[in-house]
């Protein structure tokens, strides 16, 4: 089943800031809604496992994450590869960082599909709940660099 997710968000922080914060693991792990871990394979690879519940299932998926066509300060492109027990994940997408009024503009756009049980019964939830994953992993981001250690 494939799946398109877009949306755009600003942020009240200097585009450089927001490139510095997507770009580190550990942010990146807060960005992926549910991700129980992220560790580093090698250049711009990760290994993340992730826990996606779609209306009555819910799936852990052993994902391969790989960052490329990096333009700091403006992007990059990715790619997922997921499986786990109850289906499968992948798909492409882009992070777009502009110039905005308020500081910076952070657009995010992926195409996927999915595959397995996950699929057969929650295809009409899968936008929707994509929607709300994309809202979340936002959300993480935005406290994530706007909360200032004591």
């Amino acid at each position: 089943m494939a799946v398109t997710l877009q949306k755009s968000y600003s942020l009240n922080l200097p585009r450089q800031d927001v490139w510095d914060a997507i770009i580190t693991p550990e942010v990146l792990a807060e960005i992926l809604p549910n991700c129980k871990s992220l560790e580093p394979l090698g250049d711009d690879e990760f290994n993340a496992n992730i826990e996606i519940k779609i209306g009555p299932i819910k799936g852990k998926f052993n994902t391969k994450l790989s960052l490329f066509d990096i333009h700091e300060p403006n992007g990059y492109k990715f790619k997922v590869d997921g499986d786990g027990v109850k289906g499968a994940m992948s798909g492409e997408g882009e992070i777009q960082l502009s110039d905005h009024p308020d500081g910076t503009g952070f657009t995010f756009m992926a195409k996927g599909n999915v595959s397995g049980i996950i699929a057969r019964v929650g295809q009409r939830l899968i936008e929707a709940s994509g929607k709300k994953l994309m809202d979340q992993g936002f959300k993480n981001l935005k406290q994530k660099i706007t909360t200032v250690p004591a």
